[in-house]
């Protein structure tokens, strides 16, 4: 894959292939759902490299209790494009979509379940099922 990407601090090149082994400890910042600066290895901080831990916790307890995660920009409904219902997650992408009229690769998830919440966290969204009845 060929790609531009460089640290945000001191412009090192990010590895050629991003599911290497050399580009797992790259960490990026996020701010409204999209990364906005690559940080290296060597020019992480302590802080940098506690966020990304509490990050990681957070998608793993998240994936334990049954939440799924979905990497922004995404709108999550419980109706469909065709056939709108409450729109969970996703407002702020909807809106810069009409300002810039840009799409750029927004996903939808459609038909999510009544119930269902949709909880913004770094890089995307945690989709948390209804509870399912027991009986």
């Amino acid at each position: 894959m060929v790609h531009n990407l460089r640290c945000g601090r001191c412009g090192n090149d990010v590895p050629g292939d991003l599911t290497s082994p050399d580009a797992a400890d790259w960490n990026a910042q996020w701010e409204a759902g999209r990364a906005t600066r690559l940080i290296c290895p060597g020019c992480q901080t302590p802080a940098d490299s506690a966020a990304a831990e509490a990050n990681a916790a957070e998608l793993r307890v998240a994936a334990e209790d049954g939440a799924q995660f979905v990497a922004d920009p995404v709108i999550c409904m419980t109706g469909t494009m065709t056939d709108p219902g409450a729109i969970l997650y996703g407002h702020d992408h909807l809106r810069r979509v009409l300002r810039t009229g840009q799409v750029e690769s927004l996903g939808a998830i459609e038909g999510l379940p009544p119930g269902t919440r949709c909880v913004p966290t770094v890089g995307g969204v945690l989709i948390h099922p209804p509870p399912t009845k027991r009986g």
